[in-house]
């Protein structure tokens, strides 16, 4: 049988057992409030027996390691599921932002009351006689108030569109900063997690810190993980190494001139020769494909919409207002537009306008003074009208020749060193335009009532803003007409194209903030669904890793009773040996 030495080392044995578990009982409830730390537990095996006469004999307990309580499979669901829970998060953030801007939470701030407001405000015109009374001039200032509140907020509305695509990109380079310091981390503590394990010492604090940095890792961008038999893991994005042992590649940014400059994501090697790859229409799951999918998709395609907003109402209203008349008469005209190449034909890009010019034809009516007076002792004027036909195929100085041949010494034509159009009444004459079937009015921006092409640079004519008087509400100037402005007040049923569908003036505040509510009410759905699953698996994970005070106290106390067990078996051992050696030799004395 086992001598008494040897029975002390087994008593020693469990008396290390003890003191180890509750180190490491001690470390959990230490630890119990430390973000990414995983509850360990002592791996107690038997030590191999001795072989005597008598049989096997047992030698204690020997401390086999200190194990990581931790499921690598688990935590990889976990990351998933939160990678896509971020996404959803940062979009569903981003679509709120947008939406608190254009929703109109009191009456009279927006662009749902903008529209409304101008096309009232040109019916209330049009119910007005066009003449010089204080209540016409009055609707006209209202007009131009209107007017220019709807230009104001489309621009505004779309510049704060691509504030937050730029936002967007901020976000993005933050982000892919982040990731390459998250990347580096991961990479050294590969690096020491290998060289500690080598030597056969635990590296458990290292794993928990590294695991907890592709945690972070995977809020940002989704990633797949392998871990090697050394230690070391492998971290990949979409197929492209981020982390392989102790090498971590980068990330990066790069300005696409293809979408405004927005920010796209590389990927590159550590490599210096070898060209970065285009990650951005890769990019799955957490903050960075959230952002890229709402700037790209959501935020450009409302920016769209509000682009073809603008477009419609300036094309829709100069193209009326360019053949109308206002109170005051003009003796010359300037369009706004420049054509690119005067030689070239119309129907060209080179020498093409914003709008397309149509085979057709368009008026111009010449008023010179006659020096009389009727019976109410106003000016009689001697009215001439001049019919100038346009070609599609023309070039815009085929137009303007064909204006002064036309005209005789009415009316002259011509290019500006701007390539803009000046079309003038000869000196004393005043002129108007009237039944443009070919829009050249309109495309070359005659006589207009908004500048701008889009909702970058939509503005009210500064002309008009400054005179109302000069708002063309006649379409001939006879007395009671507001032609023009009944026509205008009417272009709100008026449909036009936008990214989902075609819309109409009126319902088109509507349709734009359902699209937002629809977009945004999507991501807090799936937001709410991805945080469900999360929730679940994140607590399934927590009860293998995570610190249990109540499972800790119980471990603690039966350590304490191992302990004190092993003691007592220790002092009986002594015992034992101290009655052999000092009884040994007492008999009879």
């Amino acid at each position: 049988m086992s001598n008494l030495f040897g029975m002390i080392w087994t008593g020693v044995s469990g008396i290390y057992a003890a003191q180890t578990g509750i180190s490491v009982t001690g470390n959990n409830m230490a630890n119990m409030k430390t973000e990414n730390y995983s509850r360990q537990t002592v791996e107690l095996v038997t030590k191999k027996p001795q072989y005597t006469y008598n049989g096997a004999i047992g030698k204690g307990v020997d401390v086999a390691g200190v194990r990581r309580e931790y499921d690598d499979l688990l935590a990889s669901s976990v990351r998933t599921t939160n990678s896509a829970l971020q996404y959803y998060t940062s979009t569903s953030s981003t679509l709120q932002s947008a939406m608190l801007y254009f929703n109109e939470l009191e009456s009279g701030s927006g662009l749902g009351d903008a529209l409304k407001d101008y096309f009232n405000a040109w019916q209330d015109l049009s119910n007005s006689a066009p003449d010089d009374t204080s209540e016409s001039l009055t609707k006209r200032t209202v007009l131009v108030e209107a007017a220019d509140a709807l230009a104001s907020k489309i621009t505004e509305g779309y510049k704060y569109l691509e504030d937050a695509r730029k936002q967007a990109d901020t976000i993005i380079q933050q982000e892919v900063d982040a990731v390459n310091e998250i990347t580096s981390q991961i990479a050294r503590l590969n690096k020491e997690i290998v060289a500690a394990e080598a030597l056969g010492q635990p590296a458990n604090e290292l794993r928990d810190m590294r695991d907890g940095l592709v945690d972070d890792l995977a809020k940002k961008t989704e990633v797949t993980t392998f871990l090697r038999e050394d230690g070391s893991l492998y971290v990949s994005m979409k197929g492209q190494t981020l982390v392989d042992g102790g090498t971590a590649h980068i990330l990066l940014t790069e300005k696409d001139p293809k979408n405004n400059n927005h920010l796209k994501v590389m990927w590159k090697t550590d490599n210096p020769n070898s060209k970065p790859i285009d990650m951005t229409s890769m990019m799955k799951n957490g903050t960075i494909a959230a952002q890229l999918q709402v700037r790209d998709n959501e935020l450009k395609q409302y920016q769209s919409d509000l682009d073809a907003l603008a477009k419609k109402m300036i094309e829709e209203t100069n193209r009326i207002h360019a053949a109308g008349m206002g109170l005051d008469k003009a003796s010359e005209y300037t369009g706004k537009t420049q054509v690119i190449n005067p030689e070239y034909a119309l129907s060209s890009p080179e020498g093409g306008l914003p709008y397309h010019v149509k085979t057709g034809s368009f008026e111009i009516n010449v008023s010179t003074p006659t020096g009389k007076q009727d019976e109410n002792g106003n000016e009689i004027y001697d009215n001439k009208k001049i019919v100038v036909q346009v070609n599609a195929n023309d070039t815009l100085k085929t137009v303007l020749d064909r204006i002064n041949k036309e005209a005789g010494n009415m009316v002259s034509a011509s290019l500006n060193i701007d390539n803009t159009v000046t079309i003038k009444a000869a000196a004393g004459s005043y002129i108007s335009f009237a039944n443009d079937t070919s829009d050249f009015l309109l495309a070359t921006g005659m006589n207009s009532f908004f500048s701008g092409s889009s909702a970058q640079d939509m503005a009210l004519n500064s002309a008009v803003k400054e005179n109302p008087r000069l708002i063309a509400a006649s379409e001939f100037g006879a007395e009671g007409d507001n032609t023009n402005a009944l026509k205008i007040s009417k272009l709100q049923t008026t449909s036009f194209s936008t990214v989902k569908g075609n819309v109409t003036f009126s319902a088109f505040y509507g349709y734009f903030i359902g699209e937002m509510s629809s977009a945004k009410s999507q991501a807090e759905t799936y937001k709410a669904t991805t945080n469900m699953a999360y929730t679940e698996l994140n607590t399934q994970l927590m009860s293998i890793r995570g610190v249990s005070e109540e499972d800790e106290q119980i471990n603690l106390a039966l350590y304490q009773k191992m302990f004190e067990a092993n003691s007592r078996y220790i002092n009986v051992v002594d015992e034992m040996l101290n009655t052999l050696i000092n009884g040994l030799g007492s008999v009879g004395r």
